[in-house]
């Protein structure tokens, strides 16, 4: 078990299996929220290539697909699902190289919260290479938040640095709490390049199907973020300890956590 779970936080592979659990749901939500259908588009932060698969699938006229992605494992798994119809990028989403497209549409999903606190630069690209009239379409995540900031995956964190007795500070990194910006604050940084034309939101509860079944899903989705803050030698025994806190909490409490997933929709400042 070792090298699976270590090799799957370090590379962030085997995300297709437990996408399930929280990004999956939100294709449709996604899709939903362009006018028409889209002859060029663009995702970024497009991990393994899922919503640009359905996006083609919705609109087989699109001419035009790119998405983006800074793990390059995810790229190549992009690249198998695409089959040479979509033209894939490794880069980094705060540095993304300018292209002479302009995109009827752009969608960044389950991303904006790694890019804390300099998502302004990300919607600056956005908007330089939106077409005019093209739709930008944004989910971002809201935790409920203690009062020292903790919510989402932070809670689980920290339960498992508790058992496996590091205490539950999560000092040396920025917590999910703190990344995950509330709505109004979205709104402020959206409106220096764009106008919100919609947004709606849906409380989303997270589930452990069993504690392995979590274990990968935050071994595939934060990688070593939190895992981190304990020595190598501990590292399979964070993701455990991860799974088993979800586990228990969903027994106790229904879910491992609640949170607010928002999608909006925004066109250029003219």
């Amino acid at each position: 078990m070792t090298e699976d779970i270590l090799t799957r936080a370090r590379t962030l592979s085997g995300y297709d299996d437990v996408s399930a659990v929280r990004q999956a749901q939100d294709h449709d939500w996604v899709l939903d929220q362009v006018p028409g259908a889209p002859s060029t588009v663009a995702d970024l932060g497009c991990g393994t290539g899922a919503l640009l698969d359905a996006a083609l699938a919705r609109w087989p006229g699109i001419v035009r697909t790119v998405g983006v992605d800074g793990n390059d494992g995810r790229v190549r798994r992009a690249g198998a699902r695409l089959a040479g119809r979509a033209e894939l990028l490794t880069a980094d989403l705060l540095g993304l190289p300018p292209l002479e497209d302009r995109f009827d549409a752009v969608f960044m999903t389950s991303v904006l919260h790694w890019l804390h606190p300099d998502e302004n630069r990300a919607f600056a690209w956005i908007s330089a290479h939106l077409a005019p009239g093209g739709t930008f379409v944004l989910t971002t995540h809201h935790p409920v938040t203690d009062a020292d900031g903790y919510g989402g995956e932070d809670v689980v964190a920290r339960e498992a640095l508790s058992a496996l007795g590091y205490g539950d500070s999560l000092a040396g990194v920025v917590p999910m709490g703190v990344r995950a910006r509330p709505a109004p604050t979205v709104r402020a940084l959206l409106a220096r390049h764009f106008t919100v034309t919609a947004s709606e939101e849906r409380h989303v509860p997270v589930r452990a199907e069993s504690a392995a079944r979590y274990r990968d899903f935050h071994a595939s989705t934060f990688g070593t973020y939190f895992s981190r803050l304990v020595p190598d030698g501990r590292q399979e025994d964070f993701f455990s300890a991860v799974g088993r806190a979800a586990a228990r909490r969903t027994a106790a409490h229904g879910e491992v956590y609640g949170i607010t997933v928002r999608v909006w929709r925004a066109t250029p400042l003219t």
